[in-house]
């Protein structure tokens, strides 16, 4: 007896120690973020000076989202949630937010060397800002993913629903400013640039878009009931993360390629970035329909299934939160590679505008599958 109860201490000891680690890492990554910002609000603006510090701004921006990563691989259960735990996730938030506008305030600054500066040092400059923009739009989804893995892993969501719940509200307000904030940046850099069609990418797009609006027929078809609840939704969330994967694949091309090439951006791959982000509106509208299934059955749903079910729902939530944010990386990762930025600039700003609002409506539907997940969970732990 005493064995097991030494056992269970060391485990408890264990995890005390790792979520002490979690919260050094997020005070480390906060502060890393108030560096950068406050690199960003001080740069000397001159023409012979602004490609460097904006160089230095993105390596900078690099190691924080280097930090994000190794800490969303990292992670480990359980974790005990705590309000320091939740406050500081709340400053993660909020900082990203906040390095969203003061990039946007640089982007508008740039505006008055224009004239002083040689042209390809401000196209580089240009391609550093717009790589600025969107490693801070990256970071922003790094923690909206820590946030997800935090929620996921805790063993006590339901003492903690009601403060959960007031985090989430912060994110999502700080996760809307920064995206927006982030479109802002690109807009006042594109307006700026003045520059002179491949379609390799056309046959992944056209394959995703294909396999995505399955995805959203078969999690359509889903009809929940007390007695299939838990079932279905695993199999949805199963058919969400291998359709994840292949989102991610796409983006790994993305990624290796943009070390080596440029590309000219074509209507078709516009259209189909749209088209991708048409798809996770859809896919939160079924989200919707799964949240009125779930609170009409609840109550005649044992509560074992019920659990599995919302734990299920939250996973599920997160791996389409993940998608998203991928599907708004790999449309800015393209406009990083293009060399036809001028000529196409209305369609990639309608594109993006249309992006923001596709991907915000869906984001809205994850939170509120989220929130209908802690609330039930919360209320069988009383």
């Amino acid at each position: 007896m005493n064995n097991i109860l030494k056992f269970f201490a060391v485990l408890a000891l264990s995890a005390s120690l790792l979520q002490a680690d979690l919260k050094t890492d997020m005070i480390n990554i906060n502060n890393s973020m108030l560096e950068l910002n406050s690199s960003i609000s001080t740069v000397d603006l001159n023409s012979n000076t602004i490609c460097a510090s904006l160089l230095s701004q993105n390596a900078q921006a690099k190691d924080i989202l280097n930090a994000l990563v190794l800490v969303n691989e990292n992670f480990s259960a359980p974790i005990t949630l705590d309000e320091e735990t939740l406050l500081l996730a709340e400053n993660l938030f909020v900082t990203v937010a906040s390095l969203s506008t003061q990039t946007s305030l640089l982007s508008n600054d740039i505006t008055m060397i224009q004239a002083n500066t040689d042209a390809i040092i401000f196209a580089d400059a240009i391609t550093a800002m717009l790589q600025l923009s969107s490693d801070i739009g990256e970071m922003g989804d790094r923690i909206g993913e820590m946030a997800d893995n935090i929620l996921i892993m805790s063993d006590n969501i339901g003492l903690m629903a009601d403060r959960i719940l007031e985090m989430q509200v912060i994110q999502s307000e700080n996760m809307t400013l920064t995206q927006n904030t982030v479109l802002q940046t690109q807009t006042n850099a594109l307006a700026l640039v003045s520059v002179m069609e491949t379609a390799s990418y056309d046959v992944s797009l056209n394959t995703l878009i294909t396999e995505g609006n399955l995805l959203v027929a078969k999690m359509t078809f889903v009809t929940l009931n007390p007695w299939n609840m838990s079932r279905e939704l695993e199999d949805v969330q199963t058919d969400v993360s291998n359709y994840v994967s292949q989102v991610e694949q796409f983006k790994a091309l993305l990624n290796a390629d943009m070390d080596q090439s440029t590309m000219y951006i074509n209507s078709d791959t516009l259209n189909s970035l749209v088209d991708l982000s048409i798809i996770m509106t859809s896919i939160g509208i079924v989200m919707d329909s799964y949240g009125v299934s779930i609170e009409a059955s609840q109550l005649f749903t044992r509560e074992t299934t019920l659990l599995d079910a919302m734990n299920s729902m939250l996973i599920l939530s997160s791996d389409i939160g993940k998608m998203s944010n991928s599907i708004l990386e790999m449309a800015d990762q393209i406009l990083l590679m293009a060399d036809n930025i001028g000529l196409a600039a209305d369609q990639i700003l309608l594109t993006q505008e249309l992006q923001s609002i596709n991907i915000a409506t869906a984001q809205v539907s994850i939170l509120a599958a989220q929130q209908l997940a802690i609330g039930i969970i919360a209320a069988n732990n009383k």
